[in-house]
């Protein structure tokens, strides 16, 4: 079995034993490792290993062969992490982006806004193009993000006014504690 390619028929047989017909892809090399070793690299179509390669190795001595190893090995790029960029300048970008979606935001309200005022058979603007104006013109001056305000002392008294009474040990400590400041 010295034919070359009777070796590297057999090793696509160990490569596709190894894992599945599917998985296995084109040849794409022979690696002469000397004495008497060559491994022979496939293509490998496992997901997840996106240019790995599949090594088989082989020992032949003219009379015997026999397969040593079977492998899956990364290839040259598979390994590369994509290219750093510093956190200033993912900021940049996404604040960039965000401002061009702001204003083709602001852009697409004021041609709403203008096909309704020019859709006005009489000329004249209707009530609720005046608003939606408005609306467009306060989004357009600035672009303020909202902000939740802070709750009032308020809106805290009122929240223990309102839901279902608090559990029964709950109840006797706010009793106790009642009771010890009506005596003080």
């Amino acid at each position: 079995m010295t034919n070359p390619q009777e070796l590297q028929d057999r090793a696509r047989h160990a490569a596709v034993e190894f894992a599945n017909s599917h998985s296995v892809g084109d040849f794409l090399a022979v690696i002469d490792e000397g004495d008497n070793v060559s491994t022979y690299l496939f293509e490998s179509k496992l997901k997840g290993y996106v240019g790995w390669q599949i090594s088989v190795s082989i020992f032949s001595d003219g009379e015997d062969t026999s397969i040593s190893e079977v492998n899956l090995m990364p290839g040259e790029n598979s390994l590369l992490a994509p290219n750093w960029v510093p956190w200033s300048e993912r900021l940049a970008d996404y604040k960039a982006l965000q401002a061009e979606l702001e204003a083709q935001a602001a852009a697409e309200a004021a041609e709403a806004a203008e096909s309704e005022e020019s859709s006005d058979d009489d000329g004249e603007v209707s009530e609720k193009s005046e608003v939606k104006t408005e609306e467009v013109s306060e989004e357009t001056e600035e672009s303020v993000p909202a902000v939740l305000s802070d709750e009032s002392v308020d809106s805290e008294q009122d929240s223990d006014d309102a839901g279902k009474r608090p559990p029964r040990f709950l109840r006797r400590r706010l009793g106790r504690l009642k009771y010890k400041k009506d005596k003080s």
